[in-house]
């Protein structure tokens, strides 16, 4: 491999020549040492929030159960869903080139989905687990005129304004050492749950033996993650990322109109999407037919017993607003006709941050909504 990036060397054009040496760590891990499982891809990775990595070098993915959304020869485009990870390239690893990879990776980990992942075990079993949170490697063919202690002091001043989520998973420059984090006493932090802010940076000069360590890294980081399933439905209908969270759902942007103008896209403020958030943090979770029995008094026929009628979700109410029964046995008893702008009748449904959320009284006097850039 050495001698393949020595070759590369002669190369003039710049861009040439890192596709030759991408291609060369590519060629590698593709000739029976990775599983069949896991693609090599190169290009960018979407994610469910409208959101777009910046161009990977080296993207591991699932071969067996993802798939490009965009695919040619050079440059591919993953869905997040079904990526494992992705490795930075670079030919010598001077501290402006380590940030800019370290930034790469940064950003792509923002873009992981939090949440659960569920798997059906048959028989009405189904398993929930966390979802895997992806990992990112550096992975250099020489130093900077630098050395493997400098680079540590520059991922320290990095992480120091930087949340450990973000953190790279392992560095490793060819023919020297690589660089991991670890926690406590011969504690090595490897995998992405592993990485907190106790988690410290160390390097070993492994010498020639780096190559044979990245490599069992890269393999260790895969097999230690399942997957979920890709859900295509995601990116055709996308989240949208407002502040902290990521929302989905119908009413999370809207048309306003102010002083007799023309309307104007908006969405929800990141201060509205908090008190839901915050309100419902203290309240059990309750099934969406109860919701509906509140609302409407019934549920639809032959829909008792179905999984969407059990599903628990957050119910936002605040104002205890009253569904149509309710309504019905107040105007029978004072003959007042009921306010129907504020009722159970007009609900949304918000997925925020991977939780189900029933959301009653949105309204612009409940809610206030920011216009769209």
């Amino acid at each position: 491999m050495r001698l393949d990036f020595e070759a590369a060397a002669e190369i003039e054009h710049n861009g040439s020549r890192g596709t030759v040496r991408e291609n060369i760590l590519k060629k590698f891990l593709s000739e029976g040492r990775l599983p069949p499982k896991y693609g090599l891809g190169a290009g960018e990775i979407v994610g469910r929030a409208r959101d777009t990595s910046r161009q990977c070098d080296l993207i591991v993915y699932d071969k067996f159960n993802g798939l490009a959304l965009i695919y040619d020869e050079s440059t591919q485009v993953y869905p997040i869903d079904c990526v494992y990870g992705i490795i930075e390239v670079k030919s010598a690893l001077s501290k402006a080139e380590f940030i800019d990879a370290l930034e790469k990776v940064k950003h792509f980990k923002a873009m992981a989905p939090t949440g659960n992942v569920s798997q059906s075990l048959g028989n009405s079993w189904v398993m929930t687990r966390e979802r895997p949170k992806p990992f990112g490697v550096v992975f250099a063919y020489a130093l900077g005129k630098n050395s493997l202690d400098s680079l540590i002091d520059n991922l320290r001043e990095w992480e120091s304004n930087t949340p450990p989520s973000l953190w790279p998973n392992y560095v490793c420059v060819l023919g020297h050492g690589v660089i991991y984090h670890n926690g406590q006493p011969f504690e090595d932090c490897l995998h992405s749950d592993q990485i907190t802010s106790a988690c410290y940076p160390s390097a070993m000069p492994y010498g020639s033996d780096s190559l044979f360590k990245f490599y069992c890294a890269v393999h260790d980081m895969c097999a230690h993650m399942q997957l979920g399933p890709v859900e295509l439905l995601r990116y055709f209908d996308p989240a949208i990322q407002i502040g902290k969270y990521v929302v989905y759902g119908r009413g999370v942007e809207v048309e306003i109109t102010k002083d007799g103008g023309d309307p104007r896209p908006a969405r929800l403020k990141e201060s509205t999407v908090s008190k839901i958030v915050e309100w419902c943090a203290g309240r059990e979770k309750i099934s969406y037919g109860d919701i509906l029995l509140k609302r409407f008094g019934s549920l639809p026929v032959g829909m008792h017993d179905s999984p969407t009628m059990k599903r628990k979700v957050f119910f936002y109410n605040p104002d205890n607003l009253k569904g149509l029964s309710e309504l019905r046995d107040a105007l029978q008893s004072d003959g007042e006709p009921p306010d129907l702008g504020r009722t159970l009748i007009h609900t949304f449904d918000f997925i925020i941050d991977e939780q189900s959320y029933v959301v009653a009284g949105l309204s612009h006097e409940d809610f206030e909504f920011a216009e769209s850039k």
